[in-house]
């Protein structure tokens, strides 16, 4: 607790504050570190020598062990034996392909930036370069890092960069009969690469002793870190302890708010919570939470999400108690419920890629391994998905086997589009933690599933104006002797994104229930996130490809293939143009231009 009282029979100036302050000889920074010393080593006076030792001893536990070795004349470090590993180590196998894979990468943009026939765009390949060898060294850093949520965010940035990039390189190529195959060479590698990232990472967290666990933190332990420390600030606020609340300039908003607080949990019968409001208190239960999270071992994980859900029923019983029944409203009790609140969510939705797991390990490793519950629904529709995608990238690359007239690079284009969107629906999947599978991460996946049916059967309108740029044959092109193959693999796809979600003209007698209004909106939103996306790369298009197919039309069969795609996920997107605009943040007005109205309705007001 700090030295000021927990409640203030009237409001102090600051400059009263400061001179109680000084005569105690104690600044207020000086009373917050005394506090940081109690939370963080769980003693009762930090002045106390003797319980700082014995502080510092149970919570460097080891360090003490040595310290003790070393005044009884022993050797303070262990002989022999090895140090322990700064990261966990990479699969032997693994990390030999990804380092065939990298030099592949490299010898792919040499060949090309020495192309004699690429001599104009050499720049832009050497920015091609740099930019793809920094994106995969990133990459490669954080899946040895995978526990660690914000390196989880980045081997999924990395990875959807090379998709990136691996989607254009086959856009090029299609447009560029001569140097077609290299472009497709160097996709086809950064697929290699953005495919073991997911393998590392999956093995990094396999390598944790996860078991069946599907608890991983959502968010580090710095920032968790700070979100306590938020919650205390807000308490300290409410409670009247900082100079702005015990100014007179202030009206006592957080006093006010703090007794209808206890006043409410005294009526409500749950005073066990009135002791959440004390700081030592309401500190020590965040502080457990915090210190299970910032463990970086699958042992610590697997703690902490046997007792994350029972640690935070106190918290959330309060939060949900209070809700808005202080009323008026306070400034300070809302920045410390709210706070609570962002703490508490890190604990809330926790799961979200576990599925690495079963990326990482091989199909007949993981029952057992992994728990004896086996994959949920939407692990297996992963499981599915990811051999099609290959089946796909296979018929792809081998599908520009015509004269190489305009169509036919439009609907290779097409293809590579429709791959690129697996791979987007594979991540998605990867990230999502619903076990039926209906989360929104599935249902975004959904969506693609409208794309690969939007390839098999375009809405061709001979009529429209202007008319649909796309080929109408694409799947069935007499020229190419696995179409029958490339509609199965097409289908799969489809038939798997779609499962519990869609229904499909194979499923009839087990149709699902139509999706709600959110969960087209859902769908929408993240083919109209795609749809932007194409019409921003007709400029790149223009630059480095040879004008044999102008940059607009590519661009106008890509747009077409997604307002296709929207319009079987929402019929009304017939009648009307999907709301695929760019976003445009417009700021608040302030309290003049709010007021703006009501002035000039009083200039027509009679008096």
């Amino acid at each position: 607790m700090s030295d000021a009282p927990f409640l203030r029979s009237a409001p102090r100036s600051s400059t009263a504050m400061r001179a109680d302050a000084a005569l105690r000889g104690r600044s207020d920074v000086a009373v917050l570190a005394d506090n940081i010393i109690r939370q963080r080593l769980r003693i009762g006076d930090p002045r106390d020598p003797a319980e700082v030792a014995r502080g510092l001893r149970r919570l460097f536990p080891e360090d003490a062990r040595r310290l003790d070795a070393e005044a009884a004349g022993l050797p303070g470090l262990p002989l022999g034996g090895p140090l322990p590993a700064l990261r966990p180590a990479e699969a032997l196998a693994t990390s030999a392909e990804m380092e065939r894979a990298t030099v592949a990468v490299e010898r792919d943009l040499q060949a090309l930036g020495a192309d004699h026939r690429l001599q104009s765009i050499a720049e832009e390949l050497r920015g091609w370069t740099q930019a793809i060898l920094g994106i995969i060294a990133d990459g490669r850093a954080a899946a040895a890092l995978a526990l660690d949520p914000r390196a989880r965010d980045r081997v999924f940035g990395a990875r959807r960069q090379l998709g990136d990039y691996a989607r254009m390189a086959r856009l090029i190529g299609a447009l560029s009969l001569s140097t077609g195959s290299s472009y497709r060479r160097l996709a086809l590698n950064l697929d290699a690469v953005a495919a073991l990232l997911l393998v590392l990472a999956g093995e990094t967290l396999a390598g944790q002793n996860l078991g069946g666990a599907r608890f991983l933190p959502s968010v580090p332990a710095s920032e968790l870190q700070a979100r306590r420390d938020a919650v205390l600030a807000g308490l300290r606020g409410l409670t009247g302890v900082t100079e702005e609340a015990a100014s007179g300039d202030n009206w006592p908003w957080g006093l006010h708010a703090l007794r209808e607080l206890l006043r409410l949990l005294e009526g409500s019968g749950h005073l066990d919570l009135r002791a959440l409001l004390d700081e030592a208190t309401l500190g020590r239960a965040m502080d457990e939470l915090v210190e299970r999270a910032a463990r970086t071992d699958g042992a610590g994980l697997r703690a902490l999400g046997a007792t994350a859900d029972l640690a935070v029923h106190r918290l959330h019983r309060l939060l949900n108690l209070v809700g808005d029944r202080v009323q008026p409203p306070s400034p300070a009790l809302t920045f410390f419920l709210k706070a609570l609140q962002l703490f508490l969510d890190a604990f809330a939705a926790s799961r979200s890629g576990y599925r690495l797991l079963f990326i990482g390990r091989p199909p007949i490793a993981l029952y057992g391994m992994n728990g004896i519950g086996g994959p949920d629904d939407g692990t297996r529709r992963l499981m599915a998905l990811v051999p099609l995608r290959g089946q796909l990238a296979e018929l792809a690359d081998c599908f520009l086997g015509c004269d190489g007239c305009a169509d036919d690079a439009l609907c290779q284009i097409l293809l590579d589009k429709v791959l690129y969107d697996t791979d987007r629906a594979i991540d998605l999947y990867t990230l999502g933690s619903d076990t039926d599978g209906a989360g929104e991460p599935e249902w975004r996946a959904a969506a693609y599933g409208a794309v690969a049916q939007a390839f098999l059967s375009p809405f061709i309108r001979p009529n429209a104006t202007p008319p649909d740029p796309r080929p109408a044959d694409c799947a069935t092109r007499s020229c190419f002797p696995r179409s029958p193959s490339l509609t199965t693999t097409l289908a799969g796809i489809r038939d798997t994104l779609w499962e519990g979600k869609l229904t499909t003209g194979a499923v009839q007698n087990q149709a699902p229930p139509a999706p709600t209004q959110k969960d087209v909106a859902i769908m929408s939103q993240e083919l109209c996130l795609q749809s932007l996306s194409e019409g921003r790369i007709e400029s790149l298009v223009t630059t480095l490809a040879p004008g044999c197919l102008p940059a607009g039309r590519v661009a106008e069969a890509l747009q077409a293939l997604v307002q296709d795609a929207i319009s079987r996920i929402d019929p009304l997107a017939l009648r009307r143009a999907p709301d695929c605009g760019e976003a445009d943040i417009v700021p608040p007005p302030p309290p003049a231009s709010s007021l703006e109205p009501f002035f000039r309705l009083g200039k027509y007001l009679p008096p």
